[in-house]
C-alpha cells in the first residue's frame, strides 16, 4: 500500500521513502517465509500525473471537519472499489491469477515439482478457503466480533457483514452493507522497522507528510462515538481514519465510502437493542409503581379481625 505525494504539484521525498519501506513485506505461514516485492508503479504514476496536469487545490474542509486532500484513491487496492459484492471481492483474491495466486507465484516458480511445491500449493488453497469461510453476517445472532475492538464498526439486523484475510503482514477486514463493500479496516503492526513506525504518532505524522496535510486528531470521546484517539482525512469520495491501538502494538487504518457513511442513518434502520432493557409492555404496567392487587382484601380482613377482637373484650 503506497500513498500519494505530499503535493499535487510535485512528488515528495517522504512519499518515495514510504513506498520503499512498503516494498518488502515478510510473511511467515506454517513455516513458509516469503518476501515479496510490491510494485508501486501505478501509485507513483498517479502522483506524477497529478504533478504534470496541475490539478487545482482541493476545496477546504468546513470548520471542524477532517482536512480534504486531493485523493485517497492510492490507498485502495487497485483490484477493489466501493460497491463490490462479497463474491466479487472473494474472486479478486481467490480466482486464477488473482491476488493470492500472484502472491505465491514467485515462490512456486523457484520450486521443482514435489513435496515442497505441494505444501506451498496446499497453503495457498487453504488461505483461499479460509477467506471464503470468513464471511460473517450480522443478523439476529451475536458474533465473536462483539467482544473485540471492531464492535463499533457494524450493526445488527441491517444486512451488514464482514470478511477478513491476513496478507502482506496485516489483517484486513472488508465491511459490507446490503452486500456492497463500503469499508476497509487494516490492522497494521507498529514496530521500529515497519512502514508506519513504532508509535501511533509516527503513523499519523507519516500519513500527514505524504498527504500534504496534518490530520484532524480527536481524543476518545463517547459522546462523539470515538472509543479511541483518532486522526482523519477525506477526499470527495472517501474518508480515512487512523485509530490508536497502541495497547495492542497496532494502528488501525480505515477507509470508508463517504456516500454510504453519510447515509448510515437510513441504511441502519434497525437500531441496537439493549438486552437488559425492560419490555415496553411491562414498563407501561409498572409505570406508576408496583402494587399488590390483593392489598385491599388483606387490609379489609385485618380490620375485621381487629373489630372482632375488640368486641370480645367488651363482653368481659
Amino acid at each position: 500500500m503506497c500513498f500519494l505525494a505530499r503535493s499535487w504539484r510535485e512528488p515528495s521525498p517522504a512519499y518515495a521513502t514510504l513506498c520503499l519501506d512498503l516494498a518488502f513485506v515478510e510473511r511467515d505461514t506454517e513455516g513458509i517465509t516469503m518476501k515479496r516485492a510490491i510494485l508501486a508503479t501505478s501509485v507513483l504514476g498517479a502522483g506524477i500525473m497529478l504533478a504534470v496536469s496541475g490539478v487545482a487545490a482541493p476545496p477546504k474542509a468546513k470548520g471542524g471537519d477532517a482536512p480534504i486532500v486531493p485523493t485517497l484513491g492510492a490507498l485502495m487496492q487497485r483490484e477493489l472499489h466501493w460497491g463490490m459484492t462479497h463474491q466479487e471481492v472473494t474472486d479478486a483474491y481467490n480466482a486464477v491469477d488473482g491476488l493470492l495466486d500472484r502472491d505465491y507465484a514467485p515462490q512456486i516458480a523457484h520450486l521443482q515439482p514435489g513435496i515442497q511445491m505441494q505444501e506451498v500449493e496446499a497453503d495457498k488453497e487453504n488461505r483461499k478457503v479460509n477467506f471464503t469461510r470468513s464471511y460473517t453476517q450480522f443478523g439476529d445472532t451475536p458474533t465473536g466480533y462483539d467482544v473485540g475492538p471492531l464492535h463499533g464498526e457494524y450493526s445488527y439486523r441491517n444486512e451488514e457483514a464482514v470478511q477478513k484475510i491476513f496478507k502482506d503482514g496485516k489483517t484486513r477486514y472488508f465491511f459490507y452493507i446490503k452486500d456492497k463493500l463500503w469499508k476497509l479496516y487494516d490492522e497494521i503492526p507498529l514496530k521500529a522497522d515497519g512502514p508506519f513506525g513504532a508509535k501511533y504518532q509516527d503513523a499519523v505524522t507519516k500519513l500527514g507528510s505524504v498527504l500534504g496535510s496534518a490530520g484532524r486528531v480527536r481524543s476518545a470521546d463517547a459522546a462523539q462515538g470515538l472509543d479511541r484517539t483518532t486522526a482523519d482525512w477525506q477526499d470527495p469520495l472517501t474518508h480515512l481514519r487512523v485509530l490508536d491501538r497502541s495497547n495492542e502494538h497496532l494502528v488501525g487504518i480505515v477507509l470508508e465510502d463517504k456516500r454510504t457513511l453519510n447515509n448510515l442513518g437510513v441504511l441502519r434502520a434497525n437500531k441496537a437493542v439493549d438486552p437488559f432493557a425492560i419490555d415496553p409492555a411491562i414498563a407501561a404496567v409498572t409505570k406508576g409503581g408496583v402494587s399488590d392487587p390483593n392489598a385491599a382484601k388483606k387490609a379489609g380482613a385485618a380490620g375485621a379481625a381487629d373489630a372482632g377482637a375488640g368486641a370480645g373484650k367488651g363482653k368481659h
